[in-house]
């Protein structure tokens, strides 16, 4: 822990998610009213980090920092945490 998170929404099909100076593209799309969030969304960071392991912990963290964020980003938005 310790890294900071946060998100940027380039397009309605997915999301950016930076912790310190990693990145890692999440496939969500933004066109339904309720956005599930899982862990099989995570799948790997960006390069030059792609072939570091994502523990399923790390996963779980990850998920639910995306959670916290997008309710501040998009409060109106129901967000579904599945096997978190």
């Amino acid at each position: 822990m310790g890294n900071t998170c946060r998100i940027k929404i380039p397009h309605f099909w997915c999301l950016e998610y930076y912790e310190g100076d990693k990145k890692m593209t999440v496939d969500i799309d933004f066109r339904d009213p309720v956005l599930y969030l899982n862990t099989k969304l995570i799948t790997r960071w960006d390069e030059p980090f792609e072939k570091e392991t994502i523990t399923d912990e790390e996963k779980k963290r990850i998920v639910r920092n995306i959670k916290d964020e997008l309710e501040v980003l998009d409060n109106y938005r129901k967000i579904v945490l599945e096997d978190v």
